[in-house]
């Protein structure tokens, strides 16, 4: 049986510099406005402009965000990034690194396949996350991960990331769902 290298006990899991990296690059920004779900364990050096630690589910989110929640509670911090997006329009995106195995879910199809305002994208490979206090020892592959971006421009990004094949992947972006017909 293999060995498990993460688990669902804790939830502050570092994302990898070479995925926030290429987020920011992708942008066209030095760093993120704010990380709506960090802690001071977990944030990513030097990647965000103003940090502080508050419960970004009671914030407001504005300006460029980035998003990488605990995979547990997932749902929650989707929903906030659609209502923010909703609600400021083009003044915020939310960059989000999310499990890639959910797509059943009522929520993944709510507000990622069926939600104009997304862009998606498989990463092409499992990926592994920095365990805090353990930032010096190697990254061990474990989870498939989607990258969301939340934003009123979803299929001109989609366009760009397709053109320059970022993460040597395609990006899809969700599809207003059409009425169901009865009958």
């Amino acid at each position: 049986m293999a060995k498990k290298d993460y688990d669902s006990i804790r939830d502050d899991y570092k994302t990898p510099p070479e995925i926030y990296e290429r987020l920011l690059k992708y942008a066209q920004i030095e760093k993120f406005d704010l990380d709506v779900c960090c802690s001071e364990h977990n944030i990513p050096a030097k990647a965000y402009n103003d940090v502080f630690f508050v419960d970004g589910l009671q914030t407001e989110w504005i300006g460029k965000c980035f998003l990488n929640p605990p995979f547990k509670e997932t749902i929650k911090w989707v929903r906030k990034a659609v209502e923010m997006v909703k609600k400021y329009k083009f003044d915020t995106e939310v960059f989000c690194v999310l499990p890639g195995d959910r797509f059943e879910t009522k929520f993944y199809q709510e507000c990622i396949l069926f939600n104009p305002d997304c862009l998606f994208a498989f990463l092409p490979f499992k990926q592994g996350f920095i365990i805090p206090g353990q930032e010096d020892e190697p990254i061990k592959p474990s989870q498939k991960i989607i990258i969301a971006i939340f934003t009123k421009r979803a299929a001109e990004w989609a366009y760009s990331w397709n053109y320059y094949d970022w993460f040597n992947t395609k990006a899809f972006t969700g599809v207003a769902a059409s009425p169901r017909r009865e009958g």
